[in-house]
């Protein structure tokens, strides 16, 4: 038996340390907005660009998006489907709504934004310093989530004259920042415990800057309308 309890509770441990997603927040009424729908409060706050830049190591301030984090959290004995897909948003008076834009077509925007420019003189050879970026996750002594973010230096060489390749343009770097966005996402799935997680949206336009965000979750037989300030 006692054997047996050791196997659940590893398994418990493993599963623990799949989950994605962040701590939640004590309840909802410490997010900027949130709402009683049957069975469970949602609620929202948009994450200002300073923060954001402290939170992640990809620059999604530069890539154009903004970052919203979202708690639910499930009355006991309710189970809820959460799906990031049925978040929408949409900016003061503008009728149009977006979805949040996954992790991998983040990452691959920004790689194609940092591509290194064509060979300009294929006779020459140039040495440079290169840096990547590195993020790790799991659990401490303690059974707490851990995650951090690491960069390496090193030597590279390059012919034709070409500039060095910039940080987060390389596929490994690109598979790095769609871990970190994933890691940090909103977990997805049915739970009867609170989850709380960040979805990405794009940039407002300049015009839009200091309108207001309404999120609208659509979730299974309820739907949640949240007001939410600007960034700043």
């Amino acid at each position: 038996m006692r054997c047996v309890g050791l196997i659940y509770l590893l398994a418990g441990l493993l599963l623990a340390d799949d989950a994605r997603g962040i701590r939640p927040r004590e309840s909802g009424a410490d997010y900027t907005a949130h709402q009683k729908v049957p069975g469970a409060i949602v609620a929202a706050a948009v994450i200002p660009p300073d923060q954001v830049k402290k939170l992640f190591a990809t620059d999604l301030n530069a890539g154009g998006y903004v970052v919203i984090e979202v708690g639910i959290y499930p009355e006991a004995g309710n189970e809820i489907e959460v799906s990031a897909g049925d978040f929408l948003l949409r900016v003061g008076s503008n009728p149009a709504i977006v979805r949040n834009a996954s992790a991998r077509a983040i990452a691959a925007a920004l790689q194609r934004k940092s591509a290194p420019p064509d060979i300009r003189n294929k006779n020459d050879i140039n040495v440079y310093p290169t840096a990547t970026i590195g993020y790790e996750s799991g659990t401490d002594p303690y059974g707490r989530r851990r995650s951090g973010v690491y960069t390496a230096a090193g030597v590279g060489v390059g012919v034709g004259g070409s500039a060095p390749p910039p940080l987060a343009s390389t596929d490994r770097d690109r598979t790095t920042m769609e871990q970190e966005l994933a890691d940090k996402a909103l977990p997805e799935g049915k739970t009867t415990r609170t989850v709380a997680g960040y979805l990405y949206f794009p940039k407002p336009t300049a015009k839009q800057r200091n309108a207001a965000y309404e999120i609208t979750w659509y979730g299974k037989a309820r739907q949640v309308h949240l007001t939410l300030p600007a960034a700043k």
